[in-house]
């Protein structure tokens, strides 16, 4: 049984405790669901972290993945590529987010899993991430706040392709970004974008050219202003009003837990 396999092969607890942690700031450990044991229970089935260099498949489109990888550090993103070779971001990964919830339930990745920048990552086996959901339900309560999250910015992503002007996709991109990295004090946000316009183009279904172009209609505006790869958003308030961005969606205060004894029986 995976059970049984789990107890015998995670490292003993003095050897645990005498390793940093390998999932330190990201989703997973940052989870209001998780108890103090099944937080541990994850950093044991984690493997050490690695360095990834810049533009490096992770996983690539249609390929079969036995372990879920979570960006430690650096950007990464999910792509799909169309018959014509063009590429779509449908996802960028920012420290701490997993990038690849679907394999734990999927054999098959519809996408691809590619670094922006040099990155840090940590795997662990998904057969050990099931076994722990249905020993442990915080694990798996986690695991699906973490889908519906992922769910939520993918519904305001398909809005701004659909209904969005060029701008208001760019500003809306930044007005994210801004809130996922916690960038903002006192009503500015200052962040490191590692992204080139090519990339921010295939986030945004533009050509890079016209990436350019509105993020020089942003500067005009005072918008924006940028220094080697820094985003400045003076106003991020006037930003949000401008493409009608509304933070909320982003759930970034932690829910409250529901009762264990109610997610356990909601997964029974």
């Amino acid at each position: 049984m995976i059970g049984a396999q789990l107890s015998a092969t995670s490292p003993a607890g003095d050897v645990a405790a005498c390793r940093p942690p390998r999932l330190a700031g990201s989703r997973l450990a940052a989870s209001a669901f998780l108890s103090r044991e099944e937080r541990q229970a994850l950093e044991d089935a984690a493997a050490p972290a690695r360095t990834v260099a810049a533009n490096t498949d992770l996983l690539q489109e249609g390929a079969h993945a036995d372990d879920l990888f979570i960006i430690v550090e650096g950007w990464a993103c999910r792509y799909v590529t169309a018959k014509d070779g063009g590429r779509q971001l449908s996802a960028l990964l920012l420290p701490g987010d997993v990038g690849n919830l679907d394999s734990l339930l999927f054999s098959r990745l519809d996408y691809g899993v590619r670094t922006l920048t040099e990155a840090t990552v940590v795997a662990v086996p998904r057969d050990w991430i099931l076994a722990l959901a249905v020993q442990h339900p915080g694990i798996a309560r986690t695991f699906i706040w973490l889908a519906l999250l992922e769910n939520v910015i993918l519904t305001k992503w398909t809005q701004s392709l659909g209904r969005r002007s060029a701008k208001s996709r760019l500003a809306h991109l930044l007005c994210e970004l801004s809130m996922r990295l916690d960038a903002e004090t006192d009503g500015e946000s200052r962040f490191t974008l590692p992204m080139t316009q090519e990339q921010i183009a295939d986030v945004l279904g533009l050509t890079a050219v016209h990436v350019n172009r509105v993020l020089q209609e942003l500067r005009l505006e005072g918008m924006v202003s940028t220094k080697y790869r820094r985003m400045i958003l003076p106003d991020v308030v006037r930003l949000r009003q401008s493409c009608g961005s509304d933070p909320h969606y982003l759930h970034m205060e932690q829910p409250a837990a529901t009762p264990r004894g109610m997610v356990a029986r909601a997964l029974s």
